[in-house]
C-alpha cells in the first residue's frame, strides 16, 4: 500500500455507523489502520460495528447522539478527545432518507426532518470538529451528498431530499474556501445508486423504479456499497492533501447522460 493511504494514528469520527454505508466507511478507515469513534442512533448496531472494528486491530468507541442536537454532538467530540487525545478525520454520513411524496403535498414536518437532518446536522458536527481540527492546523472532513445534489432523480419525487443533498454540496463548498488555510480538508462523496438497505427496500416495493433506475445507468448495474470503501480512505488520506470542495460522483455512470 501506498504510504500516502496509510491511516495508522489517525483518529476518525464516523456518524451514522450503526449500519449501511456509515459502517462500511467506519470498517473501510481501520481497515488503512484509524482507530474509530462511532457516532448516532441505534445502541446494538453501533455494539456490532464496534465489534467489527476491533477485530481489525484498532481502537473504536461509541456513543449516541442525535446530530441535530448541538450539546450532544459536542459532548461526542469531547468524549473521542479525552478517549483518543485528538479528532483528525470526520466522515459526515448520518441523513435522513428520501421521502417520495409530491412536495405539493410535502408538510413542513417532513420538510424540516430531512433538512434539519442533512444539512443542519452536517453542519454541527463538521463546525464541532472542525473548531478542533483548526487548533491543530490539521484535518479531513468528508460529507455525505448524492447525485441528487446535482440532477433531480428520475422516477422518483424531488424534493427535500434533493435540496438538502444540493444544500451538502454548497456547505462542502463553503467550509472548503473558510478552512482551507487551515490546513483543513473539505470534501464529498455523491453516491449514485447502491444496494444499501433503504434502497434494497425501495426497488423490493417497486419494481418498475428498479428497471428505470437500471436502464439509466451506463454500468447496467446497482452499486455494491463496499465500492464506496477506497473513495473514503482516499479523502481521509494524505493521498487528497490538495484537494479542498471537491466531490466525487460515483454513480455507474448515472450522471453522464
Amino acid at each position: 500500500m501506498l504510504k500516502c493511504f496509510d491511516l495508522t494514528g489517525e483518529t476518525a469520527i464516523v456518524t451514522g455507523a450503526a449500519k449501511g454505508l456509515g459502517r462500511v466507511f467506519a470498517r473501510a478507515l481501520a481497515q488503512a489502520g484509524a482507530d474509530i469513534y462511532l457516532m448516532g442512533h441505534g445502541e446494538e448496531g453501533m455494539e456490532e460495528t464496534a465489534r467489527e472494528i476491533t477485530s481489525l486491530g484498532v481502537q473504536c468507541a461509541w456513543r449516541y447522539a442525535e446530530i441535530t442536537d448541538q450539546s450532544q454532538v459536542e459532548a461526542c467530540i469531547k468524549d473521542c478527545i479525552n478517549r483518543f487525545g485528538k479528532v483528525d478525520i470526520l466522515v459526515n454520513n448520518a441523513a435522513a432518507p428520501r421521502i417520495n411524496i409530491p412536495p405539493e403535498e410535502t408538510d413542513l414536518d417532513q420538510w424540516n426532518q430531512v433538512l434539519n437532518t442533512n444539512i443542519t446536522g452536517s453542519f454541527i458536527c463538521a463546525q464541532a470538529a472542525g473548531k478542533e481540527m483548526m487548533k491543530r492546523r490539521k484535518g479531513k472532513i468528508i460529507n455525505l451528498a448524492s447525485i441528487s445534489g446535482f440532477i433531480i432523480n428520475k422516477g422518483v419525487h424531488g424534493g427535500s431530499y434533493d435540496v438538502s443533498k444540493q444544500a451538502v454540496v454548497g456547505l462542502t463548498r463553503a467550509l472548503a474556501a473558510e478552512w482551507a488555510p487551515y490546513h483543513i480538508n473539505v470534501n464529498a462523496i455523491a453516491p449514485g445508486y447502491f444496494l444499501t438497505d433503504p434502497n434494497k427496500n425501495f426497488f423490493k416495493q417497486d419494481p418498475e423504479f428498479y428497471n428505470l433506475a437500471l436502464s439509466m445507468i451506463p454500468a447496467q448495474r446497482i452499486g455494491d456499497p463496499e465500492e464506496l470503501s477506497g473513495a473514503v480512505v482516499f479523502l481521509a488520506s494524505e493521498a487528497s492533501s490538495y484537494m479542498h470542495g471537491s466531490v466525487l460522483v460515483i454513480d455507474g455512470g448515472y450522471t453522464i447522460w
